[in-house]
């Protein structure tokens, strides 16, 4: 697109031309735009749209520096020596007026027809009949809109007459934004329009108000005023007087009867915006312009581990998104919070409100769903990995330990497996995370035991258990468990002292969905060496050694260099490594395969959502995978310090992916190597 850019303040000048240094800096920064640039050699404001008539005009040209408001020339002809490291700017003696004209039609028509005249910024407000009537700012667009050519006058409202450079550029982003959105939404009844922008401390894009508004018809009285005669000539002097604080009188009446107008939105800091045609008569078009793309409302501690992560990510994919902390916005609205943050009424009702987690998940997360839902597929699918990537499974009911038997009794196969005394089993509450209540025993005497630890360890009024070693429970956990067979035979590393270790992958779930593994992974590693599970003199089996949770290991998990990223492990291959990636991959799409076609009522995919699950793996001696647990609002803390950037390219990836279609309307065009399919299945979000 063809741009020339005029004004009626004349060339780079710190007194009387500041700001059209900044425009041109945006204009380049943020458009690609042709621009032209043709300007009067001198100031020449309150000129309105005058021409000198029978003068004939002379073109010079400057070239600026880097240094501020300086520039070399004026030459008498173009210097293409300069042209390679500089713009070129072009002066005319002339009224702003001409210089729209000259520029439209006879200079860089090598550069093709003028699709836009930027007149501007004006070094002052151009609201009012008062102000918009004499301004040569306004006066050169109205010459384009003459000639045909769609034009824009943008004036800024200084405060102070010394310029804040912070608050110019911010003024002139919004130029170019503002621009950009009129000449993409031309109203068929304008010719030109005109701006006003303050130059105020609050002034940012998306926030401060634009507004279309009508001109107010204000009056004054004389702009001269008397001299006293003065001899000798004894000549009548007028001097220029124009009083004007009447203005500012008339906007504040204006806005006292409620009106809305050009005054009245620059006096309350907002951006008016006057549509007009070529016979200075306003367009009555009213209304709030609204150049915000969208809102993140990052509701999150900010003190957490994720929060600058997740800043980071929207701030880089979405830079005109605004952070904010709550969702009564207009327009698209992202959340991320906690579950219980989060307004699941209003991801039914609008499609403009985008969350981090589906409703229904719990085929997944609740462990003796997840048995079930793998039970299910695996009978209708026995070719699937699952078959061999999920480990024997039992659900158990105890509300309580002196009901053991009874549940054993009803969970009969389970109790044959334990009586034939050859396998270890471990313990979970389905219901429990970061390691809580997990125990390991091998007869039904070891199992009447732990659940008899949990009553003796029952502390208050309310039924909590205490959590003995980071590891015990609550009773409201106590109901559902499940019993799997514990894997005895796990991969040891010889580098990290035959230690075992479980896989951490983060799985991302994306709408009504597709579903990514994040190739960043990590290993976590039990805080002692590795020994087949032996009962103590107390007839209880040790957790230390067999269990592989940060979370329980606390501090300790990071001074002993418990955490490591998958791919800089020691002791594998990349071919071995390859091959576990592998096997995993497939056993995510399966898993999610299952619960979209087996438990539709718990695992129910949104259009506006997506999910980052934490997924638990382990592989034994023969680099088998098998999936141990899935988990929503995984801990990302575990990471530690030195591989915090593992989960800042996580949110990286996810806002990139997830997110930003969201509010730009369309999937991103660049793949995302990080985040790995395993599965998709248009489901329509049809529950």
């Amino acid at each position: 697109m063809h741009v020339l850019l005029t004004n009626d303040d004349g060339p780079l000048n710190d007194q009387t031309s500041p700001y059209v240094k900044y425009l041109v800096d945006a204009i380049e920064k943020y458009t690609d735009w042709d621009l032209s640039i043709v300007l009067p050699n001198t100031q020449r404001s309150w000129i309105g749209k005058a021409h000198f008539a029978g003068k004939d005009l002379t073109a010079s040209f400057i070239y600026p520096t880097n240094e501020g408001n300086i520039y070399q020339g004026p030459f008498p002809t173009p210097n293409k020596e300069l042209t390679k490291n500089s713009k070129e700017w072009a002066l005319l003696d002339g009224t702003p007026a001409s210089c729209a004209d000259i520029g439209i039609h006879h200079l860089y028509q090598e550069k093709g027809p003028v699709d836009l005249v930027i007149s501007g910024p004006n070094f002052g407000r151009n609201s009012t009949a008062l102000y918009i009537t004499s301004s040569g700012t306004v006066g050169a667009a109205m010459e384009a809109a003459l000639t045909g050519v769609k034009s824009i006058g943008i004036s800024y409202a200084f405060e102070s007459r010394t310029t804040d450079p912070i608050i110019t550029a911010e003024a002139a982003k919004i130029s170019v934004e503002l621009i950009k959105h009129l000449y993409e939404n031309w109203s068929k009844d304008a010719d030109l329009y005109s701006i006003n922008i303050p130059l105020i401390k609050s002034l940012k894009l998306g926030e401060t108000k634009i507004q279309y508004v009508p001109i107010l018809p204000n009056q004054w009285g004389s702009i001269f005023s008397k001299e006293e005669q003065q001899p000798p000539s004894n000549q009548i002097q007028f001097s220029w007087s124009p009083n004007f604080h009447t203005v500012h009188e008339s906007v504040v009446a204006s806005e006292a009867k409620g009106e809305v107008n050009d005054g009245v939105i620059l006096l309350n800091g907002g951006i008016s915006v006057t549509p007009l045609k070529a016979i200075f008569k306003d367009v009555p078009l009213t209304g709030e312009i609204n150049l915000k793309v969208g809102f993140a409302n990052i509701s999150i501690d900010k003190n957490s581990y994720i929060y600058p992560a997740l800043v980071q990510a929207v701030s880089k994919h979405l830079p005109n998104i605004r952070i904010v902390d709550n969702n009564d916005h207009s327009g698209k609205v992202f959340q991320c919070g906690e579950y219980e943050e989060l307004d699941f009424d209003k991801i039914h009702d609008e499609d403009s409100y985008f969350i981090n987690s589906y409703i229904y998940r719990k085929a997944l997360i609740r462990k003796h769903y997840l048995a079930h839902t793998i039970h299910s597929y695996v009978v209708k699918n026995p070719d699937s990995i699952l078959k061999k990537a999920f480990p024997d499974t039992f659900n158990l009911e105890v509300d309580y330990a002196e009901f053991l038997e009874d549940s054993l009794d009803e969970a009969y196969e389970l109790r044959t497996e334990i009586e034939n005394g050859d396998k270890t089993w471990i313990l979970k509450p389905s219901m429990s995370d970061r390691g809580q209540g997990i125990r390991i025993f091998q007869t039904v005497e070891q199992l009447q035991a732990i659940f008899d630890s949990f009553e003796e360890d029952e502390t208050d009024e309310e039924g909590e258990i205490a959590q003995e070693e980071n590891h015990g429970v609550i009773t409201s956990q106590l109901r559902h468990f499940v019993v799997q067979e514990y894997l005895d035979d796990p991969l040891l590393l010889p580098a990290y002292q035959n230690k075992k270790f479980h896989i951490r992958t983060y799985v991302v779930s994306n709408g009504s969905i597709e579903v990514f593994v994040y190739k960043k992974m990590l290993t976590l590693f039990a805080l002692s060496t590795y020994s087949k599970p032996q009962e103590n003199d107390q007839g209880e089996i040790e957790l230390y050694g067999h269990l592989t949770n940060t979370c329980l290991q606390g501090e300790k998990a990071l001074e002993n260099n418990s955490v490591v990223e998958f791919w800089e492990l020691v002791g594998l291959t990349k071919a071995e490594k390859e091959h576990i990636f592998k096997q995993l991959v497939e056993t995510v799409g399966e898993v999610f395969k299952a619960a979209v076609n087996v438990d539709k009522m718990n695992f129910q995919p949104l259009n506006n959502a997506f999910e980052i699950f934490g997924l638990d793996f382990i592989v034994d001696s023969e680099l088998n995978v098998t999936l141990l647990e899935i988990n929503s609002y995984p801990d990302f803390k575990q990471t530690g310090d030195d591989l915090k950037p593992l989960i800042y390219d996580l949110f990286d990836s996810v806002i990139q992916t997830c997110v930003k279609p969201f509010f730009d309307g369309s999937k991103t065009k660049e793949s995302n190597q990080l985040l790995i399919k395993a599965f998709e299945e248009n489901t329509n979000g049809n529950w």
